[in-house]
C-alpha cells in the first residue's frame, strides 16, 4: 500500500472512478504514518493473524483489482 494521489483519477462511463496504480510504488515507511513504535507494533500484532492467508498461493490475484 501506499499513498494514492486521488487528483489523477479519471471517472468511468458508469460514473466510478478508474484508480490507477503507480507505476513505481515507494515503500511505506511506518514513520511517514506518524506512528511511534508501540503503535507499530500492535498493529503488526493483529494483522499477524491474517498472514497465513494473506501468503496463500493465488493471494496475488487480489492486486491485480
Amino acid at each position: 500500500m501506499g499513498n494514492v494521489d486521488i487528483s489523477q483519477e479519471s471517472v468511468s462511463s458508469k460514473g466510478k472512478p478508474n484508480r490507477q496504480a503507480p507505476a513505481a510504488a515507494a515503500p511505506l515507511l511506518v514513520s511517514n504514518l506518524g506512528w511511534n513504535a508501540e503503535e507499530a507494533k500492535e498493529t503488526r500484532a493483529r494483522l499477524a493473524a491474517l498472514e497465513e492467508d494473506w501468503d496463500a498461493p493465488g493471494m496475488e490475484a487480489y492486486d491485480q483489482l
